[in-house]
Protein backbone atom coordinates (compact mmCIF):
# COMPACT_ATOMS: atom_id res chain seq x y z
CA UNK A 1 0.00 0.00 0.00
CA UNK A 2 2.83 2.38 0.90
CA UNK A 3 4.34 1.78 -2.54
CA UNK A 4 1.10 2.78 -4.28
CA UNK A 5 0.85 5.91 -2.13
CA UNK A 6 4.39 6.91 -3.13
CA UNK A 7 3.57 6.37 -6.80
CA UNK A 8 0.37 8.43 -6.49
CA UNK A 9 2.26 11.27 -4.81
CA UNK A 10 4.95 11.20 -7.49
CA UNK A 11 2.37 11.22 -10.30
CA UNK A 12 0.58 14.16 -8.66
CA UNK A 13 3.82 16.09 -8.46
CA UNK A 14 4.60 15.31 -12.10
CA UNK A 15 1.15 16.50 -13.22
CA UNK A 16 1.55 19.75 -11.28
CA UNK A 17 5.04 20.26 -12.72
CA UNK A 18 3.83 19.58 -16.27
CA UNK A 19 0.94 22.02 -15.88
CA UNK A 20 3.23 24.67 -14.46
CA UNK A 21 5.69 24.20 -17.33
CA UNK A 22 2.88 24.61 -19.87
CA UNK A 23 1.68 27.86 -18.30
CA UNK A 24 5.23 29.13 -17.81
CA UNK A 25 6.18 28.41 -21.41
CA UNK A 26 3.21 30.40 -22.68
CA UNK A 27 4.06 33.36 -20.48
CA UNK A 28 7.69 33.36 -21.60
CA UNK A 29 6.94 33.12 -25.32
CA UNK A 30 4.44 36.00 -25.27
CA UNK A 31 7.10 38.60 -24.31
CA UNK A 32 4.31 40.89 -23.12
CA UNK A 33 6.39 42.08 -20.18
CA UNK A 34 10.04 41.85 -19.11
CA UNK A 35 11.21 38.56 -17.66
CA UNK A 36 12.67 38.98 -14.18
CA UNK A 37 15.79 36.88 -13.73
CA UNK A 38 17.53 36.31 -10.43
CA UNK A 39 21.20 35.40 -10.51
CA UNK A 40 22.10 33.24 -7.53
CA UNK A 41 25.89 33.02 -7.11
CA UNK A 42 26.78 29.68 -5.51
CA UNK A 43 30.16 29.18 -3.82
CA UNK A 44 31.21 25.80 -5.16
CA UNK A 45 34.47 25.84 -3.21
CA UNK A 46 35.91 27.74 -0.25
CA UNK A 47 38.81 29.46 -2.03
CA UNK A 48 39.10 33.07 -0.67
CA UNK A 49 39.56 34.42 -4.19
CA UNK A 50 36.25 32.88 -5.26
CA UNK A 51 34.52 34.54 -2.29
CA UNK A 52 36.04 37.94 -3.09
CA UNK A 53 34.96 37.67 -6.72
CA UNK A 54 31.41 36.63 -5.86
CA UNK A 55 31.04 39.36 -3.23
CA UNK A 56 31.80 41.93 -5.94
CA UNK A 57 28.98 40.84 -8.23
CA UNK A 58 25.92 43.02 -8.76
CA UNK A 59 23.32 43.63 -11.49
CA UNK A 60 25.84 45.70 -13.49
CA UNK A 61 28.06 42.60 -13.71
CA UNK A 62 25.43 41.02 -15.97
CA UNK A 63 24.25 44.10 -17.89
CA UNK A 64 25.69 42.68 -21.13
CA UNK A 65 23.04 39.94 -21.06
CA UNK A 66 20.14 42.41 -21.03
CA UNK A 67 21.81 44.57 -23.69
CA UNK A 68 22.36 41.50 -25.88
CA UNK A 69 18.74 40.38 -25.57
CA UNK A 70 17.43 43.85 -26.40
CA UNK A 71 19.76 44.20 -29.39
CA UNK A 72 18.86 40.80 -30.78
CA UNK A 73 15.13 41.31 -30.28
CA UNK A 74 15.41 44.47 -32.36
CA UNK A 75 17.22 42.53 -35.12
CA UNK A 76 14.18 40.25 -35.32
CA UNK A 77 11.61 43.04 -35.37
CA UNK A 78 10.67 42.95 -31.69
CA UNK A 79 11.00 46.40 -30.13
CA UNK A 80 11.31 45.35 -26.50
CA UNK A 81 12.56 48.09 -24.20
CA UNK A 82 13.73 45.59 -21.58
CA UNK A 83 13.33 41.93 -22.57
CA UNK A 84 14.91 40.85 -19.27
CA UNK A 85 15.54 42.49 -15.90
CA UNK A 86 18.37 40.98 -13.86
CA UNK A 87 18.81 41.09 -10.10
CA UNK A 88 21.55 39.42 -8.06
CA UNK A 89 20.93 37.50 -4.85
CA UNK A 90 23.27 37.11 -1.92
CA UNK A 91 25.82 34.29 -2.36
CA UNK A 92 24.75 30.77 -1.47
CA UNK A 93 26.88 28.10 0.17
CA UNK A 94 24.25 25.36 -0.14
CA UNK A 95 25.18 23.16 -3.10
CA UNK A 96 22.41 22.05 -5.52
CA UNK A 97 21.66 18.37 -6.26
CA UNK A 98 24.33 16.77 -8.43
CA UNK A 99 23.32 16.62 -12.08
CA UNK A 100 23.10 12.98 -13.27
CA UNK A 101 24.74 11.71 -16.42
CA UNK A 102 23.20 12.53 -19.76
CA UNK A 103 20.35 10.34 -21.03
CA UNK A 104 19.70 8.92 -17.57
CA UNK A 105 15.92 8.91 -18.04
CA UNK A 106 14.23 8.50 -14.68
CA UNK A 107 17.33 9.75 -12.84
CA UNK A 108 17.03 13.05 -14.70
CA UNK A 109 13.33 13.29 -13.84
CA UNK A 110 14.07 12.59 -10.18
CA UNK A 111 16.91 15.13 -10.22
CA UNK A 112 14.53 17.71 -11.72
CA UNK A 113 12.07 17.24 -8.85
CA UNK A 114 14.86 17.52 -6.25
CA UNK A 115 16.22 20.58 -8.05
CA UNK A 116 12.83 22.31 -7.98
CA UNK A 117 12.59 21.68 -4.24
CA UNK A 118 16.15 22.95 -3.67
CA UNK A 119 15.46 26.02 -5.86
CA UNK A 120 12.31 26.83 -3.89
CA UNK A 121 14.22 26.61 -0.60
CA UNK A 122 16.73 29.23 -1.80
CA UNK A 123 14.11 31.83 -2.70
CA UNK A 124 13.53 33.45 0.68
CA UNK A 125 15.64 36.60 0.27
CA UNK A 126 13.26 39.42 1.23
CA UNK A 127 15.05 42.16 -0.70
CA UNK A 128 14.42 40.50 -4.08
CA UNK A 129 11.52 41.16 -6.43
CA UNK A 130 9.42 38.14 -7.50
CA UNK A 131 11.20 36.45 -10.40
CA UNK A 132 10.32 34.37 -13.45
CA UNK A 133 13.65 32.56 -13.82
CA UNK A 134 16.41 31.62 -11.41
CA UNK A 135 19.94 31.11 -12.68
CA UNK A 136 22.23 29.39 -10.20
CA UNK A 137 25.84 30.17 -11.11
CA UNK A 138 28.28 27.69 -9.57
CA UNK A 139 31.46 29.72 -9.11
CA UNK A 140 34.75 27.89 -8.68
CA UNK A 141 38.45 28.61 -8.91
CA UNK A 142 39.06 26.62 -12.08
CA UNK A 143 42.42 25.40 -13.32
CA UNK A 144 44.10 26.00 -16.70
CA UNK A 145 43.06 23.32 -19.18
CA UNK A 146 40.47 21.84 -16.81
CA UNK A 147 36.99 21.41 -18.25
CA UNK A 148 34.05 22.49 -16.11
CA UNK A 149 31.04 20.30 -15.52
CA UNK A 150 28.25 20.84 -18.03
CA UNK A 151 25.69 23.58 -17.57
CA UNK A 152 21.95 23.18 -18.10
CA UNK A 153 18.84 25.27 -18.66
CA UNK A 154 15.54 23.43 -18.24
CA UNK A 155 13.26 24.10 -21.20
CA UNK A 156 10.07 25.89 -20.19
CA UNK A 157 11.19 25.59 -16.59
CA UNK A 158 12.22 28.29 -14.22
CA UNK A 159 15.86 27.62 -13.44
CA UNK A 160 19.28 26.92 -14.87
CA UNK A 161 22.62 25.69 -13.51
CA UNK A 162 25.79 27.25 -14.92
CA UNK A 163 29.33 26.23 -14.00
CA UNK A 164 31.56 29.30 -14.07
CA UNK A 165 35.10 30.35 -13.21
CA UNK A 166 35.39 33.11 -10.61
CA UNK A 167 37.74 35.34 -12.60
CA UNK A 168 37.43 38.70 -14.33
CA UNK A 169 39.24 37.17 -17.29
CA UNK A 170 36.47 34.58 -17.61
CA UNK A 171 33.50 36.86 -16.86
CA UNK A 172 32.66 37.53 -20.53
CA UNK A 173 32.75 33.79 -21.24
CA UNK A 174 30.55 33.15 -18.21
CA UNK A 175 27.94 35.59 -19.56
CA UNK A 176 27.86 33.73 -22.89
CA UNK A 177 27.14 30.44 -21.11
CA UNK A 178 24.51 32.05 -18.86
CA UNK A 179 22.76 33.51 -21.92
CA UNK A 180 22.96 30.18 -23.77
CA UNK A 181 21.32 28.35 -20.87
CA UNK A 182 18.76 31.13 -20.41
CA UNK A 183 17.70 30.63 -24.02
CA UNK A 184 17.34 26.90 -23.35
CA UNK A 185 14.87 27.77 -20.60
CA UNK A 186 12.96 29.92 -23.10
CA UNK A 187 12.73 27.02 -25.56
CA UNK A 188 15.83 27.26 -27.75
CA UNK A 189 17.70 24.12 -28.81
CA UNK A 190 21.42 23.45 -29.23
CA UNK A 191 22.78 23.99 -32.73
CA UNK A 192 26.15 22.26 -32.72
CA UNK A 193 27.46 18.73 -33.14
CA UNK A 194 27.84 17.20 -29.67
CA UNK A 195 30.81 15.07 -30.68
CA UNK A 196 32.89 17.72 -32.46
CA UNK A 197 31.50 21.03 -31.21
CA UNK A 198 31.13 22.21 -34.81
CA UNK A 199 28.11 24.50 -35.37
CA UNK A 200 25.43 22.86 -37.50
CA UNK A 201 24.52 24.25 -40.91
CA UNK A 202 22.57 26.40 -41.43
CA UNK A 203 20.92 27.06 -38.03
CA UNK A 204 24.15 27.05 -36.02
CA UNK A 205 25.83 29.73 -38.12
CA UNK A 206 25.52 33.43 -37.42
CA UNK A 207 25.32 34.27 -41.12
CA UNK A 208 24.46 31.08 -43.08
CA UNK A 209 23.86 33.02 -46.33
CA UNK A 210 27.34 34.60 -46.31
CA UNK A 211 29.39 33.97 -49.45
CA UNK A 212 31.84 32.43 -49.09
CA UNK A 213 30.26 30.82 -46.06
CA UNK A 214 33.54 30.55 -44.13
CA UNK A 215 35.05 32.00 -42.10
CA UNK A 216 32.16 33.31 -40.01
CA UNK A 217 32.99 36.32 -37.83
CA UNK A 218 30.36 35.77 -35.13
CA UNK A 219 28.71 32.86 -33.31
CA UNK A 220 25.05 31.95 -33.30
CA UNK A 221 24.47 31.85 -29.54
CA UNK A 222 22.99 28.32 -29.54
CA UNK A 223 25.71 27.13 -31.92
CA UNK A 224 28.05 28.46 -29.28
CA UNK A 225 31.08 28.78 -31.54
CA UNK A 226 32.42 30.78 -34.46
CA UNK A 227 32.81 28.49 -37.48
CA UNK A 228 36.21 29.17 -39.04
CA UNK A 229 35.70 26.48 -41.68
CA UNK A 230 33.43 23.50 -42.26
CA UNK A 231 35.45 21.53 -39.69
CA UNK A 232 37.10 24.12 -37.41
CA UNK A 233 35.74 26.59 -34.89
CA UNK A 234 36.74 28.95 -32.08
CA UNK A 235 34.97 30.32 -29.03
CA UNK A 236 33.55 33.87 -29.17
CA UNK A 237 35.25 36.34 -26.82
CA UNK A 238 32.04 37.96 -25.56
CA UNK A 239 28.35 38.45 -26.29
CA UNK A 240 29.37 41.20 -28.71
CA UNK A 241 30.60 38.36 -30.95
CA UNK A 242 27.29 36.46 -30.78
CA UNK A 243 23.88 36.75 -32.45
CA UNK A 244 20.51 35.05 -32.15
CA UNK A 245 19.71 33.41 -35.48
CA UNK A 246 16.25 33.13 -37.04
CA UNK A 247 15.62 29.55 -35.90
CA UNK A 248 16.48 30.37 -32.30
CA UNK A 249 14.40 33.57 -32.50
CA UNK A 250 11.38 31.55 -33.64
CA UNK A 251 11.91 28.97 -30.87
CA UNK A 252 11.76 31.65 -28.15
CA UNK A 253 8.73 33.42 -29.61
CA UNK A 254 10.36 36.24 -31.58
Amino acid sequence: MFRYIRIAILLTILVVVAGNQFLTGGRFSSWEKPLWITIYPVLLDTDPGVRRYVDGLDAASFRDIGDFMQRQASRHGRQLESPVVIQVARPLTDIPPVLPGQNSGLKVAWWSLKMRWWSWRQSGQDDLAPDDIRMFILYQKGNPGELLERSVGIKNGSYGLVNAVASRNKSARNRIVITHELLHILGATDKYDFSTGQPTVPAGLAYPEKQPRYPQNKAEIMGGRIAVSASRWRYPASLASCVIGPVTAEEIGW
